[in-house]
Parts: structure tokens; C-alpha cells; sequence
């Protein structure tokens, strides 16, 4: 007997006067009937081959059967076809299309849908079986649809793990039969293809969990970047948009809201594509899982006709620093590998380390130039700040494009009342927001309400102090203008070592410099920066720089000995690793532009190195006596009750204490005086001198 399938049949006439579907439903009664007829012709030959039981009521001509199965076919594609032309596609049919599946893959899905849906189908699928089953199994579908008349081979393939069911996580296979021989395991539905099958068109949830729809936030001919870059993204996705073959990856390379994203979703508008975006960092951490979630991503950025965007690629490097994988890896070996699509990814530095056999192509985002930067403010702005203030912010803070845009955001929503014009305070106020979310986990700002006359220091240190300070406001001209930054390449921020005994005022310098140049201070807690697990470290130290690079704030690292220490010899897995991180600091200070200030009371201690690459070295020694007594004067408020004729001159020669215990000591005065009812004495003070120096462990000599 001759029969034929829908891989065979001929090619549906081309039937303009056929009605296009209404719906999807309208769609899945149609095939569903076709499929009834498929399991007519099969039962019938089953019965006839004494295979199938309990159809003797069944009787069929096949010849009959095989002109029907071809007259709903050319009626269905005639349908689909016009529905095409009207603009109204259904689901299904984008769904075969996108993905290419053959004939036969679409009758198992139907097959299966059926099963799901139709209990009289359902019937007649489990009586096909040869075995008891509650379920489809291969070898039900191989009678269905591929005995006689197609070959083995061709089953095998479609139906099993390597077969684009399968791999588009359109079918899945029982885990359990994963040992059964091939012609009982079992195959269920996937939800997303009953949603497709009656018109239900959303992003799989699967998806969902670690990606979204992107759609660009700009054009392309609005982005700020250059025009070498812009042209070369462009033409990395129309080159892998409709090839046969997986093209390189496009990688968009550079700091957080440097416009990675926006590149990338307006380089896939400009070639007719939407971006399917993956949060790397909700890629499940188990390879299966991986894949599973990654093969979901390739069917939907198909079926949406999207590019894959692989956001924050850098962040598959570790496994939160504890064993090292590199998920990275898994890009190359799971779906992706073979997807002929447009593939993107952005990652926080070039030298990131990663590549494809398919290939990467690496484009760098850096900080855009002034010009470009006050361009930003003013589009984020408009004319709610003057011109001037404009230029000087762009000078000052040298930031990404988004961050500039959320700064202007916060800003005119924050400050902007009735028409009135931001000043650049409110822009560094709306600054500081932007950005403090990128320190405040492993530092803290703190504020400075101190003024230079409250600080006592000798004269060649407070000249070190101010030359620091011009240094600052004059690079612009000495780096750009005058060209030593062509010249110099590295090394161009400020860093600067203040070293001396505690209390002789390290900390408040630095707070008084930040205040001076308008910028905040960030102590860094290097509690939170250290970390046991390997790598970690190295991560905080890369985002606590990229920060003070951008220029808004001071980064102070209090104990620095601590981080910058000596590196040691290596006698052990611990000294190795201590020395790593010694060695990327030393890197990092090389490229560093931005202002960092270390504070110790253990010169001795830094690792040499270190100093070589030091701006400054400013010593803060003991007070002299004379210094003393005007500390000890200068921390006395002019609104606090002190009484007449109060001489601090003794207690200056007696105690030999640095600024920190000396303010301990008056502030402690005070609640003495207080607790009396009285005015501050000399006595409040020399008792709470004393105390302060038992504390130092020092020797009392006299006490008044």
C-alpha cells in the first residue's frame, strides 16, 4: 500500500480566495482534525498489521484517508498563507517558520498539543501504543508518522535530544526514561507551545526569570558615541542578522552607563530587530539549568525576532568568588554556540579575558570627552542651569552618559521649583546620588564640618597640603592644554600618603581637602573590601577605583598598611594570594586617575612600590608645645561657657598629646563643667588631660 504524508504531500495550490484564520483557536481546530486523521490511517494499518487491539469498528480506505490528509493540508496552508497577507500571522505558523521545523516536527506538536487537549485523541494516541502507557511515547509517534514510508533515521533525529524539539525546548523528554530503549520513552508538551497554539504571544516565563523585551531607548543617530564605533557595531549585527553560520560576537565593553545597553539595543533597531536582554547574574549557577534556561532564550529572541544582548557577561567569571568556574564557558559549548543569530554582550573592561570559538568582536565605551559630556548635561538639563555652571560641571566630573542623564534626572526633580535655575551644587548633590550606590557597600561618606583654622600644622606640611590642592584645580590645564597627559599615558590621578602618629589629624585633612575641591569623601571600610574567598578582593578594589575615577569623590583607605602592605616571600597558598592582590593594586595605581588618599601610622609598613607611585608624601608629626596650646585654645568654641582668664599653657607643656586626644580631652572638660553647673575651668581641663593620658599609658607627672 501507497500512503502519504505531510512531508511528502505535494505543495498546497495556491488558493487566493481562502479565508485567513480568525484566531488562533480557528487555527488549532483545523490541525487537530488533521491530526485526527493521521491516527485514522495509523489505527487502520495497525489493525490490518495486527499491532493495534480493540479496533475492530474501524475500517478505513486508505486511499481515501491519504486524499483527505492532503485536501485538509492544502486547506490549512491556504489559510495560513492568507493570513500572512492580511497582516494577521498566527502564532503557530511564526512559530514553524522562525525555527524552521519540518513537517513532521510540527505533526508532533500537534500530536502532542492534541493529547493534551482532545480526550477522544488522547484515546486514540494510547491505543496506538503497543505497551500500556499514560503518556506519548516515541514510538507511538514514529507509527504516527513516519511508518512506512520515511526512514528510521529521520525519527531518531527529530525525536530525540540532538532533534530541534528538543533543543528549542519545545518537547521534553520524561527524565526518568533517559535509560529506556528509544521507542518507550516518553515526550510531554511544552507550556510555551500551548500558549502559541491558541494565540496566547508573551515571553515564556522561563525566559522571563533571567531576561526581558528591550526596546531602544533612543536612535541610533541620537547616541553620543563615535562614529567609528557606532558603524562597526552596526554592521557586526546586520552581518550576523540572516546568516547561515554563527557570526562573532559583538561586544560592547566599558563602565556602568557608558551606553552599552543603548548601543545595543539601537544598533539592532537600525537592522529591523528587537533585543532579547539576559541579566547574566540570574543565569542559574547549575550547567543544566544553564543550558535549559540559555536554549529557552535563543527559541523566544526567534520567535520575537530579537538579538540576544548578554548584559554584565563579566559577571559569569566566578561563582560569587568561591570556586572560580567560569560560566562563561558554558556559553560556548550550550546553545549559543550554534545560534546563527545577532549576539551581543557587554562586560566592564576589554581585557575581561573571554572569547568564542564562534568568535568576539570588542568595542570599547570609554568616558566621553568634555564636550560630549556637557552636551549630556544640557539634553538631561534643558535651560534649567546656565551655561557655565554646564561647562564646569562637565570639567569637573568626568562621568558615563547615564550617569549624567540620571543626575539631570534627579536634579530637575529634586531642585527645580518654579522655574528656577540649577546651580552646580544641586548637580553635585543629584551626582552623589547617582553614584553612591556604587561605593556604599564597601564605604561610607563622610561628611566634613571642620574648618582649616580648627587644624594646627607646621608650615612646610600645610604647603604640601595646598600644593595638593592646586594640583586638583589645574590639571585640566597642565594634563590637556599643556599635553603632558600624551606624554605621561598612566598614572595621571592623585594619590597621597599621610603618615604620622593617630590623632595628628590625617583624617580631618583629607575631609577639609575633599570639602575644598567640592568633592565627597569616602572612607573606605576595609572590613567589606577584604575578603577570604579568592578574587573578591581584587572585584571591590576594581569598583572602589572605577568610582574615585569618576571623580566625584576622595576615596580615603584609613590603615592602609593594612591593604598596601610589604609584598612577602611565598611560603605559602596564603602569601601567594596576599601578594595577588598587592600586585593588582600596584596595576590598578598605574591607570588610576582619579584621587585617593592612604592614612598610617606605619610608613615603614607600605610595600615600596607603592611609593614610587605616590603623588604625595605628607608627614603629620607631634604638636610642639607652642602648637599644643593653640589646639588646645582653637578647640574650644566660641559659644561654649568658658571662664575668665583661662590659661591653657601648662596643660600644652605638661601633656605631650596629639590633635585627636587633645580634642578628647576638652570635649570631656566640657561634660565635666556641664555635670558641675559651671563654666569650663582650667581644672575641668587638666583633669580630663590627665585621664586622656592614663589612657595613652602614659605617666601622669602632676594633676592640678
Amino acid at each position: 500500500m501507497t500512503t502519504t504524508t505531510t512531508t511528502t504531500a505535494a505543495a498546497p495550490p495556491d488558493d487566493a480566495e481562502a479565508r485567513p484564520y480568525a484566531s488562533a483557536d480557528d487555527h488549532a481546530r483545523d490541525e487537530l482534525a488533521l491530526t485526527g486523521l493521521f491516527l485514522r490511517r495509523a489505527m487502520a494499518r495497525g489493525r490490518r498489521e495486527g499491532w493495534v487491539a480493540g479496533t475492530s469498528g474501524i475500517s478505513e480506505d486508505a486511499a481515501a484517508v491519504d486524499a483527505e490528509i492532503r485536501a485538509v493540508y492544502g486547506h490549512i496552508e491556504a489559510r495560513l498563507a492568507a493570513a500572512r497577507r492580511a497582516g494577521r500571522a498566527v502564532p503557530f505558523d511564526t512559530l514553524r517558520t522562525r525555527l524552521g521545523l519540518s513537517m513532521t516536527e510540527q505533526r508532533i506538536l500537534w500530536a502532542l498539543v492534541g493529547h493534551e487537549q482532545d480526550p477522544r485523541l488522547r484515546h486514540l494516541l494510547r491505543c496506538l501504543a503497543t505497551e500500556p502507557t499514560t503518556a506519548v511515547t516515541t514510538g507511538v509517534l514514529v507509527a504516527l508518522l513516519y511508518q512506512p514510508d520515511l526512514p528510521l533515521g529521520l525519527a531518531l533525529a527529530e525525536l530525540g535530544p540532538a532533534g530541534a524539539l528538543a533543543r528549542h525546548r519545545l518537547v521534553h523528554a520524561v527524565a526518568e526514561d533517559a535509560d529506556a530503549p528509544f521507542s518507550r520513552r516518553r515526550l510531554t508538551i511544552a507550556d510555551r507551545v500551548l500558549e502559541l497554539a491558541h494565540g496566547l504571544v508573551r515571553l515564556d516565563p522561563e525566559v522571563a526569570r533571567v531576561a526581558r523585551l528591550v526596546e531602544p531607548a533612543m536612535p541610533l543617530e541620537h547616541l553620543l558615541v563615535p562614529d567609528a564605533t557606532r558603524t562597526a557595531v552596526v554592521a557586526g549585527v546586520a552581518a550576523a542578522t540572516g546568516a547561515a553560520a554563527p557570526a562573532p560576537v559583538v561586544v560592547l565593553a566599558g563602565r556602568a552607563g557608558s551606553g552599552r545597553r543603548s548601543l545595543a539595543s539601537a544598533a539592532a533597531a537600525a537592522c529591523g530587530l528587537r533585543v532579547l536582554a539576559v541579566r547574566c547574574r540570574d543565569l542559574p549557577a547549575q550547567l543544566a539549568g544553564f543550558n535549559a534556561a540559555l536554549a529557552a532564550t535563543v527559541r523566544d529572541a526567534a520567535l520575537f525576532e530579537a538579538a540576544i544582548v548578554l548584559e554584565d557577561v563579566d559577571a559569569l567569571a566566578d561563582d560569587d568568588g568561591r570556586d572560580h568556574d567560569d560560566r562563561r564557558g558554558w556559553l560556548d559549548a550550550g546553545p549559543l554556540a550554534d545560534h546563527a543569530g545577532p549576539v551581543l554582550a557587554t562586560c566592564g573592561a576589554a581585557s575581561a579575558g573571554w572569547s568564542m570559538t564562534r568568535g568576539v568582536s570588542i568595542h570599547e565605551l570609554g568616558v566621553p570627552p568634555e564636550a560630549v559630556r556637557a552636551a549630556l548635561w544640557r539634553r538631561g538639563l534643558g535651560d534649567a542651569t546656565a551655561p557655565d555652571v554646564v561647562d564646569a560641571v562637565a570639567r569637573r566630573y568626568p562621568v558615563t552618559g547615564g550617569v549624567i542623564l540620571q543626575a539631570a534626572a534627579a536634579a530637575r526633580a529634586r531642585h527645580l521649583d518654579g522655574g528656577a535655575t540649577l546651580d552646580g551644587a544641586a548637580l553635585h548633590e543629584a551626582l552623589r546620588g547617582a553614584l553612591d550606590a556604587r561605593i556604599a557597600g564597601v564605604g561610607v561618606r563622610v561628611p566634613c564640618a571642620q574648618r582649616w583654622d580648627d587644624i594646627v600644622l607646621p608650615d612646610d606640611t600645610r604647603a604640601e597640603i595646598r600644593e595638593l590642592i592646586a594640583r586638583v584645580a589645574h590639571q585640566r590645564r597642565v594634563y590637556d592644554e599643556w599635553g603632558f597627559r600624551r606624554k605621561l599615558a598612566r598614572g595621571l590621578g592623585l594619590s597621597a600618603l599621610f603618615h604620622g602618629p593617630p590623632g595628628t589629624g590625617k583624617t580631618m585633612v583629607a575631609g577639609l581637602i575633599a570639602r575644598e575641591l567640592g568633592l565627597d569623601l569616602y572612607q573606605v571600610d576595609l572590613s567589606r573590601v577584604v575578603s577570604k574567598w579568592v578574587g573578591e578582593t581584587e572585584k571591590h578594589l576594581a569598583a572602589l577605583f572605577e568610582a574615585a575615577e569618576s571623580g566625584h569623590a576622595v576615596l580615603l583607605f584609613d590603615e592602609a598598611d593594612a591593604l598596601f602592605a610589604r609584598r612577602t616571600q611565598v611560603g605559602s597558598a596564603t602569601d601567594r594570594y596576599a601578594n595577588l592582590e598587592v600586585n593588582y593594586l600596584l596595576q590598578r595605581m598605574e591607570s588610576f586617575t582619579g584621587i585617593t588618599i592612604l592614612t598610617t601610622n606605619h610608613d615603614a609598613a607600605i610595600d615600596e612600590a607603592f611609593r614610587r607611585r605616590l603623588s604625595y608624601r605628607i608627614g603629620f608629626a607631634l604638636p610642639e608645645a607652642e602648637e599644643r596650646a593653640d589646639l588646645w585654645r582653637r578647640l574650644l568654641p566660641d559659644e561654649a561657657d568658658v571662664a575668665p582668664g583661662l590659661d591653657v599653657s601648662d596643660l600644652a607643656e605638661t601633656y605631650a598629646m596629639s590633635g585627636g586626644y587633645i580634642r578628647n580631652a576638652v570635649l570631656r572638660a566640657a561634660f565635666f563643667a556641664a555635670d558641675a553647673g559651671s563654666a569650663i575651668t582650667t581644672a575641668h581641663l587638666t583633669r580630663a588631660a590627665a585621664l586622656e593620658y592614663v589612657a595613652m599609658g602614659k605617666v601622669v607627672r602632676h594633676q592640678a
